[in-house]
């Protein structure tokens, strides 16, 4: 209910503006365009600082995930090593190109979804006899059972993080050959992959095991091995590495690609925007990310590191949100190869729902999470600042790349970018 409330008008946000704004930089165009070149570059800093928390949690899930599938405890010698080899691994692939991640990111998927379809399967097998064709136990009545004082504060964090950063792949626009056609269409198919593989193992796992106050990190992991053997828990335990894999990547091509397209625009200097000859990868970008994301991984826990992830995301979201509504009335003639259908008040009603609940999540954080968060927006505030300095004392500095087309707010100051 929630998450699709929160992630539809996103997802459909995406389609519209990624197709409007086809270059690389995602989001930080779309709000510079609305709200001038500040607001801009602060959904960039709330949006990269949000994606390096985000992908400082995949190290350590990953070590969770290997620990559980193999059933062993790993020295602190041996644990960094495998982290280290696993941040290794995806730094490779990023460098080899975004068509290589493209490749990479679609293995994975496959990976991740073969053994959760096998066991998804198998265990509906057994809703009206109770009894699967594998021998599981099956209960319906799992599927209604309630936990004792539950976390809502952590079950909507928890929530709206699975169902959200649909604008993420907005950033890597400019490397899509004829994304007005391919970025709509391959957004309702991920929506759908995405909604059918959160729902329908969830259900599956319910009904083989009711113990709702269990479930946590690698839970399904645990009940794979206490119904189907080690076998079955090791493909899912293997699955869900691969899941880590592919969301690490996808924060690591995310804040890569803003950040070589912010360069690209003259957002930041140019240099950021520089790419290795051969795959094209944004090399000095790539290696901003990865020195900054490895800098968040000692910040403590994952409920943590998820409230500070959802606080800085769902302000961009709403930077974000309010950036396409204004944009209808202020750039009515816009090319927009892909229009949301709604318009005047069905347009605010569709997005309304979808504020309160970014809203609320930022409220309900602890209050650590609120203050470093502030922390962050008074550093982020402090950086553009002087970045601004910087543009008007060296402007060579940020003259962007030639062959990009570059969009302004037209009360931005217009400056000297090639195109």
């Amino acid at each position: 209910g929630i998450g699709v409330i929160w992630s539809v008008p996103t997802a459909l946000m995406t389609a519209e503006l990624s197709t409007t704004f086809a270059e690389n930089g995602g989001y930080t165009l779309w709000v510079r365009m609305a709200w001038g070149d500040f607001m801009g570059e602060m959904a960039g800093w709330l949006q990269f600082v949000s994606s390096a928390v985000d992908a400082a949690i995949y190290p350590g899930l990953f070590l969770e995930y290997v620990m559980q599938t193999f059933g062993v405890d790993f020295s602190p010698v041996v644990a960094w090593s495998i982290q280290g080899g696993f941040i290794a691994v995806v730094a490779a692939l990023n460098f080899a190109g975004i068509e290589q991640v493209g490749h990479g990111s679609l293995l994975f998927m496959m990976l991740l979804l073969t053994p959760f379809v096998l066991v998804t399967l198998i265990a509906f097998t057994g809703v009206f006899t109770g009894t699967g064709i594998m021998g599981w136990e099956f209960k319906s009545s799992n599927l209604l059972g309630t936990v004792e004082d539950p976390d809502w504060p952590a079950f909507m964090m928890v929530l709206l993080w699975n169902m959200g950063y649909w604008e993420g792949a907005s950033v890597c626009a400019g490397e899509i050959t004829n994304v007005s056609e391919v970025f709509p269409r391959a957004i309702a198919i991920v929506f759908f992959i995405v909604v059918a593989n959160y729902a329908l193992p969830m259900l599956a796992f319910a009904g083989l095991d009711g113990n709702w106050a269990a479930y946590d990190n690698g839970y399904y992991i645990d009940i794979t091995r206490n119904v189907g053997g080690p076998v079955f828990a090791g493909m899912l335990g293997c699955a869900q590495c691969f899941s880590v894999a592919g969301l690490f990547t996808n924060g690591v091509v995310k804040n890569a690609y803003q950040i070589c397209g912010m360069g690209e625009q003259g957002m930041l200097p140019s240099v950021v925007a520089q790419r290795v000859g051969l795959t094209r990868a944004p090399w000095l970008a790539l290696l901003i990310t990865f020195t900054v994301t490895c800098a968040m991984i000692p910040l403590g826990s994952f409920q943590n590191i998820l409230s500070v992830d959802m606080h800085l995301y769902c302000l961009a979201l709403l930077l974000e949100m309010a950036s396409l509504i204004r944009l209808r009335y202020t750039e009515p003639d816009l090319d927009r190869p892909y229009r949301i259908p709604a318009e005047g008040i069905w347009l605010w009603l569709l997005f309304i729902p979808a504020a309160i609940v970014s809203v609320f999540a930022i409220f309900w954080g602890s209050v650590t999470a609120h203050f470093f968060s502030l922390g962050l927006l008074i550093f982020g505030s402090l950086l553009i600042w002087g970045l601004q300095f910087l543009r008007k004392s060296n402007p060579e500095w940020f003259q962007g790349v030639e062959g990009v087309e570059v969009f302004q707010s037209k009360a931005s100051p217009q400056r000297d970018v090639s195109a």
